[in-house]
């Protein structure tokens, strides 16, 4: 599939002459390979070819989307809405509540983040970015240090930024709330400027932030504007930002998607990505198949190891650039994060309420379950087990199923 875009003269690059070196900690463990595309699988751009799990498999696995699907509000892992397992490139297992299909739209919440992740990647490869360990463009004047925090450091969450959301004890106190809902529900920029001065010296710390990234989300709306596109017109505004956000990346791998922009016209890329389960799926796929589609590399060579690594400096170990990690084994910090449970490889999208996508490498699989859950108690480490589990119950790739 070739590029929809033509790129100014002055940021036109070659994919084959880049050398990437996103860094991170990737060194700190050994990384399990991202497995190839099987060969003559199509790619799933217009839809996915269906498969069928092992008998053993499925015995396992079957019984335990049952479950999530009859599940309540009020019970464990709350309502579970829709499910798509990937296997091998080819759709083993799909269920949906009653009122929800293959073609419905769910809200991502934050496993927008790790769409805004790639967006970001998307960049680099266009040549948009030429360092990750420069300043990111936001609206912060000359002189406040918020302006040299790095692309790097938003992508990390260790931005430094006196921000409180997952923690706060009250919604006066919650930073996302405020921004979201409260007095910066119409420009979210215009709140984050005011509100969420410097704490900590970036890249030391690591504190969850829908704020930064919805900051690299209009910082990637703002590099668009060196791409020309001769099929949409230059008046369309706002029209125009939301096509190129999604024709860079998201349609060239098939997904149809809806984005959401504050009144300001601020792209919400901390929040706000809607998409069905399926199309999640081919997201997922993109970065299980290393930022290539179709034989066309989309993300940058090393984009996806760095967003499965821990990033150097903080003591933190549940988050990579976009997405939540698992811990190797070691205990989870901050502690209520609670991935204390293998395959060790997966790392996931996730948000509010229960939207997770897992992207396990060494089962070759990718699980989507999107639906609504209380976000207290035992719910998420539920969920987080119940992910984990369905991947365990596949066979590592180049192993078979055991027959009991």
């Amino acid at each position: 599939m070739g590029n929809h875009f033509l790129i100014s003269a002055a940021l036109r690059m070659s994919l084959a002459g880049l050398v990437f070196l996103f860094g991170g900690s990737a060194s700190a463990k050994e990384l399990v390979p991202l497995p190839p595309q099987p060969e003559g699988l199509s790619w799933p751009t217009v839809g996915w070819q269906t498969g069928e799990m092992d008998p053993a498999v499925a015995a396992i696995v079957a019984p335990m989307i049952d479950k999530a699907i009859a599940g309540e509000k009020a019970g464990p892992m709350g309502e579970t809405r829709a499910v798509v397992i990937i296997h091998h490139g080819k759709l083993v297992a799909e269920a949906y509540r009653d009122g929800f299909g293959p073609e419905t739209k769910q809200v991502s919440w934050s496993m927008a983040k790790s769409v805004t992740s790639a967006l970001a990647g998307r960049a680099v490869a266009l040549g948009l970015i030429d360092d990750i360990d420069t300043p990111m463009p936001t609206p912060f004047e000359a002189g406040d240090p918020r302006a040299e925090i790095t692309w790097r450091q938003w992508l990390t969450m260790t931005d430094g930024l006196d921000y409180t959301e997952i923690g706060a004890t009250s919604m006066a106190e919650n930073d996302v709330i405020q921004m979201m809902c409260g007095p910066g529900r119409f420009d979210v920029l215009a709140y984050i400027k005011a509100e969420l001065p410097p704490l900590h010296v970036p890249g030391t710390v690591w504190n969850y932030s829908t704020a930064g990234f919805h900051l690299i989300g209009k910082a990637v709306q703002g590099l668009l504007q060196d791409i020309q596109m001769p099929e949409f017109a230059t008046d369309q505004g706002l029209h125009l930002e939301r096509s190129l956000l999604q024709e860079i990346l998201l349609r060239p791998i098939g997904m149809d998607t809806e984005l959401e922009f504050d009144s300001s016209g601020t792209f919400l890329g901390g929040s706000l990505v809607w998409a069905s389960a399926r199309d999640f799926a081919k997201f997922a796929y993109l970065y299980l198949r290393d930022g290539v589609w179709d034989g066309e590399r989309l993300l940058p060579d090393g984009w996806v190891d760095f967003s499965r690594s821990h990033p150097d400096g903080p003591k933190e170990n549940v988050y990579g650039a976009g997405f939540g990690l698992t811990t190797d084994g070691a205990e989870p910090v901050p502690s209520y994060q609670r991935r204390d449970a293998p395959p060790w490889d997966s790392f996931a999208a996730e948000g509010h309420e229960g939207q997770t996508i897992f992207i396990v490498p060494s089962r070759d699989l990718v699980i989507v379950r999107l639906g609504l859950m209380s976000n207290e108690g035992e719910n998420w480490p539920d969920l987080f087990r119940w992910n984990q589990a369905i991947a365990g119950a596949f066979p590592e790739v180049g192993a078979r199923a055991v027959v009991e």
